[in-house]
C-alpha cells in the first residue's frame, strides 16, 4: 500500500491470453488503477521495460513465452 493509502496512478500490467479472464481482471480493477494490457509473454517484456507498472499480474500458460521466462527476463530490471 503506498504510504499515504492513496492508489491514484497506480498502474497494473495485466499479462493474460484468455480474454475472458483478461475482462473479469479488468472488470475487477479499473475503477480504482490505470490498467496495461498484453496478450502474450513477449509483450508483457516490451510493456513492462517500457512503462514500469506498479505491479505485473501475469499468467504462466502464455503464446510467445511463458510466465516464468517473462519473470527471469524482468528479474535482473
Amino acid at each position: 500500500m503506498p504510504p499515504d493509502g492513496n492508489f491514484d496512478g497506480v498502474r497494473i500490467l495485466i499479462v493474460e491470453d484468455n480474454p475472458v479472464n483478461l475482462d473479469l481482471v479488468m472488470q475487477l480493477l479499473e475503477d480504482d488503477y490505470e490498467l496495461l494490457t498484453a496478450e502474450d509473454g513477449q509483450s508483457g517484456i516490451d510493456i513492462a521495460l517500457a512503462e514500469r507498472p506498479d505491479l505485473i499480474l501475469l499468467d504462466l500458460s502464455l503464446p510467445k513465452k511463458s510466465g516464468w521466462e517473462v519473470c527471469e527476463e524482468l528479474k535482473p530490471t
